[in-house]
């Protein structure tokens, strides 16, 4: 009963609504089961159905591929999570998609990891992380014109400000944290390197496939012999003890509390990572960042001096954006739509939701 349930009565479903509704577009949405009480929001068709994601080739040919050509819904999914097959067949045959993922703002002061997401982003191409093709962030970073765009320089400084001010990070349910007793006294220059979940899908898809925390820490050393070497690992990291005896044999220090990220980098000079969001956070607040793999960021970390010295629409070109410029785009301009306000208005909801981060 289960199977039928999330498998074929939701497709029973679509085509009544399409019998009923042929001119009606509707959405298919595949998976986010743990978030089916706020798919309703985030969808942009009015009604939706809704099945689990984990299906094989058989369901897929005689039950969904005859479904898609039918009724030809918009299909959302979360990241890659979905068949492979299913994925390849429905880009193929170009129909309307959009992949979901956790926002840039993932949390509140008073969310946990069981907490829906405050925010998410949807892309038409492929998910964010995945810079092994186009997508809408990687278009918009190069092409954006900043003189023909709507671009709102003043909107854009205050959205930037409060975000810096106000500790925004992508996880804010972490409480304050004074760093200094942690790092202890700062006599040399000073290294974070933020760690990933291994297998994670933005190594996979962001060119950091078969690089470990091992190998970032040993660039970090090389490149800065002298310094202070600071880990920031996946909280997964941490039950490898292999792992974490060869971080401390390399003299690193290794952070096992919780922290929040802009507690982390307080004092930091330099942030090393493979792809991980953070180092893009770094990046944000005028850190010089080094990375492994190629996120979406890599080419704006060759230019952070030149992006601190001339934070002016001047550098609106390819590649040399302002930080200022970067976040608008990144956190208002990209497709990022804030859960709470309903994805009705999202200037309001981009503010409000920063102003709400105290």
């Amino acid at each position: 009963m289960k199977k039928i349930s999330l498998y074929y009565s939701p497709l029973v479903q679509g085509l009544t609504f399409y019998t009923r509704n042929p001119k009606r577009r509707m959405a298919l949405v595949v998976g986010m089961i743990p978030w089916q009480d706020y798919v309703t929001d985030w969808v942009l068709e009015e009604t939706h159905i809704q099945i689990q994601r984990h299906f094989n080739q058989y369901y897929f040919q005689l039950c969904l591929k005859p479904f898609l050509h039918l009724v030809n819904p918009v299909i959302y999914i979360w990241g890659y999570k979905a068949p492979s097959f299913f994925i390849e067949y429905i880009r193929d045959n170009q129909f309307d998609v959009f992949f979901l993922e956790d926002g840039f703002i993932r949390s509140g002061p008073d969310d946990d990891s069981a907490s829906p997401p405050l925010s998410i982003v949807m892309d038409s191409q492929a998910p964010y992380f995945d810079t092994t093709q186009p997508n809408d962030l990687t278009d918009l970073l190069a092409n954006f014109d900043f003189n023909q765009s709507g671009y709102e320089e003043k909107l854009a400084q205050e959205l930037y400000d409060y975000y810096l001010s106000h500790r925004v990070s992508k996880y804010n349910h972490q409480h304050y944290v004074d760093i200094a007793p942690i790092y202890g006294p700062k006599d040399k220059q000073r290294i974070l390197i933020l760690g990933q979940v291994p297998h994670d899908d933005s190594l996979k898809y962001g060119g950091g496939e078969g690089i470990s925390l091992l190998d970032v820490v040993n660039k970090a050393r090389v490149e800065n012999p002298t310094a202070q070497i600071i880990i920031k690992p996946h909280p997964m990291t941490l039950d490898d003890a292999e792992v974490i005896a060869a971080l401390h044999k390399m003299c690193c220090l290794v952070l096992t509390q919780p922290l929040h990220l802009v507690d982390a980098l307080d004092t930091i000079d330099h942030v090393y990572t493979i792809t991980s969001l953070g180092g893009f956070e770094a990046l944000i607040r005028g850190k010089k960042v080094t990375v492994l793999g190629q996120p979406f960021y890599s080419n704006w970390c060759n230019n952070i001096a030149k992006l601190n010295l001339h934070n002016d629409k001047n550098l609106a070109k390819a590649n040399t954006a302002s930080l200022t410029e970067l976040f608008y785009i990144c956190y208002y301009t990209y497709q990022l739509h804030y859960v709470e306000d309903n994805m009705s208005n999202q200037r309001a909801s981009t503010i409000s939701v920063l102003k709400d981060l105290k």
